[in-house]
């Protein structure tokens, strides 16, 4: 670094350098430390070059996956309906948790269709089409009485998953 009485050569090509240089113009070897920027207070805004005000305006209105709120509203919906026939005695309380799971399992199903048809997306679509596929099959199954074994539901569709999870990794060629 050079200081007040430093002589203002380059210490490592010992090229003349003005005193207040970072960097040797011949070699450019690191003279002196950067200089710290500005320091920026509560309420003022970076400058941004062209390049990334472009950039951040094409961001704001690049399309998103805009499922959630509807399944979070679709969820809520049926909810309350199925409240409602259970307290009018359409269907008896202790089959609700049954048809409130058929109700999700296809609300999943039709988030998994969004997303397959929307090809940005494709990939995603998996986990909501698995998900309300066996959502749907353990409501069904409560629905129509057979609730005691529906557990094995979950262990036969958790093994086909990890199966299909295993020869998916092996079918995948190495980089």
């Amino acid at each position: 670094m050079i200081g007040e009485f430093d002589t203002p050569f380059c210490p490592k090509c010992g090229a003349e350098i003005s005193p207040d240089a970072v960097f040797c113009p011949k070699c450019g070897a690191q003279i002196a430390a950067a200089p710290a920027p500005p320091p920026r207070y509560r309420g003022e805004k970076e400058e941004k070059s062209e390049k990334g005000e472009k950039l951040e305006k094409h961001e704001k209105h690049e399309p998103g996956d805009r499922t959630a709120p509807l399944v979070g509203g679709l969820i809520l919906i049926w909810l309350g309906i199925t409240f409602y026939m259970a307290q009018v005695g359409y269907i008896i309380w202790a089959d609700w948790w049954a048809y409130f799971l058929i109700g999700i399992g296809v609300i999943l199903l039709i988030q998994g269709a969004i997303r397959y048809a929307v090809s940005a997306y494709r990939a995603s679509a998996t986990g909501s089409l698995i998900g309300g596929t066996v959502v749907l099959i353990v409501g069904l199954a409560g629905a129509a009485g057979m609730r005691n074994w529906w557990w094995m539901i979950f262990i036969a569709l958790g093994i086909v998953i990890i199966v299909s999870g295993i020869t998916a990794r092996k079918r995948t060629p190495k980089p």
